[in-house]
């Protein structure tokens, strides 16, 4: 997370190392080269996974604006950096674009692009949403629907505690139907005027509840799909860490270097292997997968 001109200072006063930063950005580039075989190997794992979460974070790289890409599951962890933040950079990363299960993501409009797969939402960004709405508007339907998707959630966790697998069928008709009289209600709440293009943000949520109906509650009919994103937001969040720590990046190498290391150190953890056991293992060739026992296990 600290810069190299941080770490060769703390090098040289803790462990009178006297590394210059130069050898150190070398060493960064010579372990990615090294780790090249095991970050070629983390996509392929996760594009057989049944569930798999993605989101995407700007971050500065060469003092100009750059998108860091994730694709993540309980398994592994797959990091990559892009000037674009759309499809072109989804591509660059290269696991939605031959994912065939459930993509998990915050309803950014370019992941509905890749349809070979099924989609669900973080509902998580759905309640913080309906909750503005609620506190700027007070509209019904919002409130309505704030309580039901916590009902399901709650619902579907007793389920799951019992060892259930699928949602009973006597919840499944009760469910569609009143998340149809919650849209009802938000239709007669968030008229479209004539003339007027414009639509407020209540009105903007509501159609995405309109258009996504199963997207949203795929979590109550699939067990497999979580309530939220939070997984892939957790395995992104260090990227705002290390730029509260040491700013942006200096190169388009360093910040994809930066992505690959992350990777593999996100990946170890999830693993449930010693990160410093795997960086020890790829420098001198020892460890040459995450997803078998090593040695080191």
């Amino acid at each position: 997370m600290v810069s190299y001109d941080k770490t060769q200072k703390i090098l040289n006063d803790i462990f009178d190392i006297p590394l210059s930063t130069g050898t150190i950005a070398n060493h960064v580039v010579e372990f990615a080269e090294k780790a090249e075989p095991i970050t070629q190997e983390i996509p392929l794992r996760l594009q057989d996974a049944a569930v798999l979460h993605f989101d995407e974070t700007s971050g500065r790289v060469d003092a100009k604006n750059h998108w860091v890409h994730t694709a993540s599951s309980e398994e592994a962890t797959y990091i990559t950096v892009h000037p674009k933040r759309g499809q072109i950079g989804i591509d660059d990363n290269g696991v939605l674009s031959r994912f065939l299960g459930v993509a998990v993501h915050d309803c950014w409009q370019a992941y509905f692009t890749y349809g070979r797969c099924f989609h669900a939402l973080c509902n998580a960004h759905l309640l913080r949403e309906l909750e503005g709405v609620n506190e700027n508007t007070g509209q019904g339907w919002a409130v309505w629907m704030l309580g039901f998707l916590r009902r399901v959630k709650g619902v579907v966790e007793r389920c799951k505690r019992s060892g259930l697998e699928v949602l009973p069928l006597c919840y499944v008709g009760v469910f569609w139907s009143e998340y149809l009289r919650i849209l009802e209600l938000g239709l007669v709440e968030n008229p479209l005027v004539r003339g007027v293009r414009r639509r407020s943000k209540a009105r903007c949520l509501l159609d995405r509840f309109i258009t996504y109906p199963n997207e949203v509650l795929r979590f109550a009919f699939d067990f497999r799909v979580p309530f939220d994103n939070n997984l892939a937001e957790r395995d992104i969040r260090f990227v705002k860490v290390k730029q509260k720590v040491s700013g942006g990046f200096r190169s388009v190498l360093g910040a994809k270097n930066f992505g690959r290391i992350a990777s593999i150190v996100g990946t170890s953890i999830k693993q449930k292997k010693s990160v410093y056991a795997t960086i020890s293992g790829i420098t001198n060739g020892t460890v040459t997968s995450l997803f078998q026992k090593t040695l080191y296990d």
